[in-house]
């Protein structure tokens, strides 16, 4: 088999949600990309970029979200126009590190405006941003659908006030889903307990006595509710098994496939909280639909570079490294990725190269570090026994004194794609 997710699982600092993330769509009817009405006179609010808004950008601006502002009604989009502009001519937002334009692949749900639309909001800022006919505005952001199929909730059994003292506190929570035979999970939701401090969630599992006890000690010892964990839960024999940001409703994995959640295990519950607006007391459930066989079991494998070493001073400097697929194990499919690097990394290329064909994996033209993702392509990759996977990180060391070497810790650097796939 590839191998699996058996790592530092700081490494997995941010990482989000697998089919649905930060910032998705909320409204059921407007998911087009295409600029709806008529440009011939000029765009206007109602009729041209209310729809881009809603789509795009409602589930985090808005009342009670995760985003410092909201953008739901003209007065708001108004007074944000400038903003609107620059942050979406560069890209910056809607947040989104991978590349879906098509180049490198598409993504399920990405946050993602086509070039007309970065355009007919910059020619409505440039127009003065008109209104226009408050008759022809979008209706209101539907309520997404719940998971049906639940089998399981995992709650934090407490309410946590995240520390006041910190801009990002990421938090730990060990929780027993009390199932008592091995079973598959297929989706989730989370359900934030405070949609205004609650940036992402991470499901990972405890696989051994061993990782159950260090993470039982960490939790002991931390003294609040708890315990403090950037990026993974700081233990040993940890996976990833679901993650989850705002704007992500219910979420099912590929049809047919399933992460194993092993018999009498108990997991962790990762939350970051982002305190740009205050310091809110969060309550965070989590429902688990679980399967008792899946056709296809998946695995979270992974290509790295190691030995990260990234002298100081430099505008531009790359890790590289790569995977081989093994003949024996025949062609794989991959269903999704997760780009992961820390604070300094600027651009992330994977590539997979078979029999003189190179296939483009991962195209990360701008990383951010506090937007990261675990995205599922619209087209599933499938990539032939004996595939050499290549992956090429760069970063920025113009502002570090010292070298930076690979490790853990927000101070040291990671080069690692992460890829959901199936036999």
């Amino acid at each position: 088999m590839l191998p699996s997710l058996r790592l530092s699982l700081t490494a997995l600092t941010a990482l989000t949600v697998l089919a649905a993330s930060a910032c998705d769509p909320v409204v059921g009817e407007h998911t087009s990309t295409s600029t709806p009405g008529d440009l011939t006179a000029g765009p206007t609010y109602t009729e041209h970029v209310a729809p881009i808004l809603v789509k795009s950008c409602a589930s985090c601006h808005q009342p009670g979200g995760i985003a410092p502002f909201s953008l739901l009604t003209y007065d708001n989009a108004r007074d944000a126009a400038g903003a609107i502009k620059a942050s979406t001519a560069t890209r910056a937002m809607p947040p989104f590190n991978l590349d879906n334009s098509g180049d490198c692949n598409t993504y399920e749900d990405a946050r993602w405006l086509d070039e007309a639309e970065i355009k007919t909001l910059a020619d409505w800022v440039d127009a003065g941003s008109p209104e226009g006919d408050p008759a022809k505005a979008p209706p209101s952001p539907d309520a997404p659908a719940g998971l049906e199929d639940k089998s399981v909730t995992l709650d934090m059994g407490l309410s946590y006030l995240p520390d006041q003292t910190l801009d990002d506190d990421y938090r730990c929570f060990i929780v027993d889903p009390e199932i008592d035979a091995d079973r598959f999970l297929t989706g989730f939701e989370v359900k934030p307990g405070d949609k205004r401090v609650v940036h992402h969630l991470i499901l990972f599992s405890l696989d051994t006595d061993a990782a159950e006890e260090q993470a039982t000690k960490l939790d002991q010892a931390d003294g609040e509710e708890g315990y403090r964990c950037f990026g993974g839960p700081g233990v040993t024999d940890a996976r990833f098994m679901a993650g989850w940001a705002p704007g992500g409703g219910a979420t099912h994995y590929a049809k047919d496939t399933g992460i194993r959640l092993f018999a009498h295990r108990k997991l962790v519950m990762q939350l970051h909280y982002n305190l740009a607006n205050g310091a809110f007391p969060d309550r965070t459930t989590m429902d688990l639909a679980l399967a008792e066989s899946v056709a296809k079991e998946a695995t979270i494998s992974r290509v790295a570079a190691k030995n990260i070493n990234l002298p100081p001073g430099q505008t531009r400097v790359e890790a590289k490294g790569t995977l081989k697929i093994p003949a024996a194990l025949g062609s794989v499919t991959v269903w999704g990725v997760a780009p992961h690097m820390h604070t300094r990394g600027t651009t992330m290329d994977v590539s997979s190269t078979s029999g003189g064909k190179s296939t483009c994996v991962v195209a990360v033209p701008r990383w951010n570090f506090h937007w990261q993702s675990f995205s599922r392509y619209e087209t599933p990759l499938t990539l032939p026994a004996g595939s050499q996977v290549a992956i090429t990180c760069g970063y920025d060391t113009s502002k570090e004194t010292k070298t930076i070497t690979s490790g853990e810790s927000t101070e040291d650097e990671m080069c690692i794609n992460f890829l959901y796939v199936t036999r």
